[in-house]
């Protein structure tokens, strides 16, 4: 009986030590990616090399069902699969590099909730970069867009640079 525990406790313990090593290590490889791939952009957005000049026009926050069916599909093959095997853990590793594949080629990274622990804020918003007279007269020149942002309640008064990442997520910091 104290064997049948013991035995019981190793491998949910093995399991477990796994499961956080997993969640843990992807933690830290996005905090790291994150950061490289924005600050080299945000540095050239404050130097004035790249981007453009934008207002926003309306703004608000992404809905809450979106970043739990991120986070669902990245952590269901985590607590779905049996690590005993080396086979099972390549398979969940490779389910986890497709799943976020299928979110950077549909624009939906965007989602992705370790933005807001590396101090980025996700936003729907409408941008422009024409003067309100000028989107009175054509409003197509409005940008429905997904805003990646350092500010954390960014104000439709201030004006922004901003650029284009993919289709229509854009990064933009407070000029």
């Amino acid at each position: 009986m104290i064997k049948y525990i013991i035995n019981t406790l190793t491998k949910y313990g093995t399991d477990f030590i796994v499961v956080v090593c997993i969640i843990l290590f992807s933690y830290v490889m996005y905090r790291i990616v994150i950061r490289w791939l924005l600050n080299k952009e945000i540095n050239n957005l404050i130097n004035g090399r790249l981007g453009k000049s934008f207002s926003i026009r309306s703004i608000e926050k992404l809905s809450a069902n979106d970043y739990t069916f991120f986070l669902m599909s990245l952590l269901l093959p985590l607590f779905s699969l049996d690590y005993e095997s080396f086979i099972n853990l390549i398979i969940s590793f490779l389910i986890i590099v497709v799943v976020v594949y299928i979110y950077v080629k549909t624009d939906f990274i965007s989602v992705c909730p370790l933005f807001y622990t590396t101090g980025f804020q996700v936003y729907k918003a409408i941008l422009s970069e024409y003067p309100k007279e000028k989107e009175q007269e054509d409003p197509s020149v409005r940008i429905k867009a997904v805003i990646i942002t350092k500010s954390k309640n960014p104000d439709l008064d201030d004006d922004y640079r901003g650029i284009r990442l993919i289709s229509n997520i854009y990064l933009v910091i407070k000029i």
